[in-house]
């Protein structure tokens, strides 16, 4: 046959090998989720559950549902979980306290050098701080998988210690449950912990990925080897089932143990997927987060592992063009089930999508596909001569969350073939990302966009690559370097993901280090790992090992937000934010950021700075030895000397938390300000006042 190389601009319609079912525009749930629906109710009998993340009226009863069948689990202000057989399904759809509903979806996972760079060593000793910081006082909550409860990094010794709090295995059947739900195991007290030794085996089989993890924010090392950041804070563990809806049970159950112990919490999450929705901070999951978020909890989430993957492509189309976007689609190595290619648009601006089939001697295209012929999914199949490529689309011309047209096509991985997409609009910018279709239906491996055999064709970038949860307007996504201790260059992590967000945010938020970082190994795991320390107990042998990924870096913050709760257990999640990114290190690596008051796409605001974070926290100033340097970024005030108000400049279009401390390094007063705002100071007593907004400092005299 005739080779062909390029997309023709239209293209010839073969007959569909499957049926196009239409689907519904309710308002309430999303095309992908009316698709996995369709396949949970082919897949399983009428009774099985089925597990929902719905958004709710305050008027929502839980006791109303748990009358239906319909089990109510975590609680993330309107955001909530539901488990409930297939056959209860309409009784969510007709309820009208149930605003929005998506299917959870299957999530995949994504130490000395670390507190040397991050200066943690010299919080944890108290240098040049009135005491040292340890992370004593506050939890730590761990969800993943593989983890090792006998672990001497997170005990003393066998003594009665009561770091590690509680655990909470989903996968268990044995129970009991934690209280409010009624599925896998809880684990409550030491013996019991010694007792079960590590969480049993899920998807991943006996895996190690939490211990490393939790070793990283919390482990308390060997002799001074391989110490975590926090080394003195209290922990949770939660092997959570691989969906959203179970994630979000096993944060509802930290938060309950935290209120229970009186206790500031902090949640790490070491895994992220492009799958779970709009990766925009539109997702249900990500509402949870900052519901969650605004009554305390922090979440620190690894920002993905794509940096090297040129998976993305976009254009932005002009009115009155005949422009094509054209690009070939690469399949995952390794992977055996195929390819998704998710694509989204503008709000309120169509576009078109075609796809090809292309060997070496032939090519075989499937018809234009528009976002605003309605919502449908097709599932389908491209033919030539005795080859069947399989392939599913999902259509839908405004997604509930965001208003953003989008198309989902799922392609059968065939590597006679690759994969040619073609995409169009009258306007408007258009997102398209190439990802890995993994055996659970997870996937957060990128595969590259690349021009094929033409100049025509666009190749892909690294760029908009920070996915799901950790584009969350309230978390902290974080990036990975290499440590930049002795000899070793502190240059970013080739793997790390960059931003920024599509609707214009800027993602990561700090970079922490990721590259050979040493922690804990599960003593259970069936995984192999080059030993770099191990330490012999009740003759079990304990053994710590170097890996490498943003699921490393996010909880070297996660310890450092804990030693800052320590220090001000009264710190809001964007106080938190805002000296973290205000307080980040710049280097030769990163550019001068905060002095061009610019974010980067790859490092945030910079390299996180522990000791410079906790002197923000603490604001120890002293006004009459202070450098005149430390002044050069002065606020703006006026009056000064001010009686009853004072008007400070930020000059900034964003909100900026302004703080008033004392001489005596107390903070007496706070207030969001917008540009310039007016403070009232007359409650004050008379005296000198040092100002601070982010790493900007005035004297104020009243």
């Amino acid at each position: 046959m005739r080779k062909v190389l390029l997309l023709a601009a239209v293209l010839l319609a073969l007959p569909a090998m499957g049926q196009k079912v239409q689907l519904t525009q309710n308002g309430k749930c999303d095309a992908v989720s009316q698709v996995n629906l369709m396949k949970e109710k082919q897949s399983k009998s009428a009774k099985e559950e089925i597990r929902l993340i719905a958004k709710v009226t305050d008027r929502f009863d839980s006791k109303a549902m748990r009358s239906l069948g319909i089990v109510t689990g975590a609680k993330a202000g309107d955001i909530v979980t539901l488990r409930l057989p297939i056959e209860k399904l309409s009784a969510v759809e007709n309820c009208a306290e149930v605003l929005q509903y998506t299917v959870s979806e299957p999530i995949f996972p994504t130490m000395n050098r670390t507190r040397y760079d991050t200066r943690t060593d010299s919080v944890q000793q108290g240098l040049g701080l009135p005491q040292a910081y340890t992370g004593e006082g506050v939890i730590i909550g761990i969800t993943d998988w593989g983890f090792d409860y006998k672990h001497p990094n997170f005990n003393n010794n066998g003594t009665d210690n009561r770091r590690l709090l509680q655990a909470w295995d989903q996968f268990k059947l044995s129970g009991p449950a934690p209280e409010g739900f009624d599925y896998g195991t809880v684990f409550t007290n030491r013996h019991d912990l010694l007792a079960a030794c590590g969480d049993t085996a899920g998807l991943y089989g006996y895996a190690t990925h939490g211990t490393h993890v939790a070793g990283i924010a919390a482990g308390r090392g060997i002799d001074g080897n391989y110490t975590g950041q926090a080394p003195y804070a209290n922990l949770l563990f939660a092997s959570f089932y691989l969906d959203l809806a179970s994630w979000m049970d096993a944060v509802q159950w930290m938060k309950n143990v935290a209120q229970q112990e009186g206790k500031r919490l902090v949640v790490n999450n070491s895994w992220g997927m492009y799958t779970l929705g709009p990766i925009d901070g539109t997702s249900l999951a990500s509402q949870a987060i900052n519901n969650w978020s605004d009554s305390g909890i922090v979440f620190v989430v690894s920002a993905g592992n794509c940096g090297n993957d040129k998976f993305h492509v976009s254009k932005t189309f002009v009115s009155g063009s005949t422009d094509t976007l054209r690009t070939r689609a690469t399949y995952y190595n390794y992977n055996e089930n195929g390819q998704n290619i998710t694509i989204w648009g503008e709000p309120g601006k169509s576009f078109k999508m075609s796809f090809a089939m292309v060997s070496s001697t032939d090519s075989v295209c499937f018809r234009w596909v528009n976002t605003a012929d309605g919502a449908f999914y097709l599932d389908s199949a491209l033919t030539n001569n005795a080859d069947n490529l399989g392939f599913r689309i999902t259509v839908e011309p405004a997604n509930i969350y965001n208003n953003r047209p989008h198309i989902l096509l799922n392609v059968d991985k065939d590597s006679r073939y690759s994969i040619d997409i073609a995409i169009t609009a009258e306007d408007g910018t258009v997102h398209a990302w190439n990802l890995a279709s993994l055996d659970n239906g997870a996937g957060n491996m990128g595969a590259e966009f690349t021009r094929g055999n033409s100049l025509n064709y666009t190749a892909g970038d690294d760029l908009y690559g920070v996915g799901e949860p950790a584009c969350a307007d309230k978390c902290i996504a974080v990036a990975a370097h290499s440590a930049d201790a002795p000899n070793i260059l502190g240059m970013k992590a080739s793997f790390s993901s960059q931003g920024p967000i599509i609707d214009g945010r800027h993602k990561p938020e700090i970079s922490a280090p990721g590259v050979n970082v040493g922690s804990s190994i599960s003593s259970y795991t069936t995984e192999q790992y080059t030993e770099v320390m191990s330490y012999t107990y009740a003759t079990r042998k304990y053994v710590w090992a170097r890996m490498s990924g943003t699921s490393m870096s996010a909880p070297a913050v996660t310890g450092i937000v804990a030693l800052m709760l320590q220090a001000d257990s009264t710190l809001t999640v964007d106080e938190i934010k805002d000296y973290l990114c205000r307080t980040a290190r710049n280097d030769k690596w990163t550019g001068p950021l905060h002095e061009r008051d610019s974010i980067s796409n790859s490092w945030g605001w910079g390299k996180v700075d522990a000791l410079a974070a906790i002197n923000e926290v603490l604001a120890h100033v002293d006004i009459n030895q202070a450098d005149i340097t430390w002044f050069e970024k002065s606020l703006q005030l006026y009056p000064n000397p001010a009686s009853d108000r004072v008007t400070v400049l930020t000059g900034r279009h964003t909100p900026e938390t302004v703080v008033i401390y004392n001489m005596n390094g107390s903070r007496v007063l706070s207030q969001q300000v917008t540009l310039e705002g007016s403070i009232d100071i007359s409650a004050l007593p008379h005296g000198v006042y040092v100002v601070k907004c982010g790493a900007r400092t005035a004297r104020l005299v009243h």
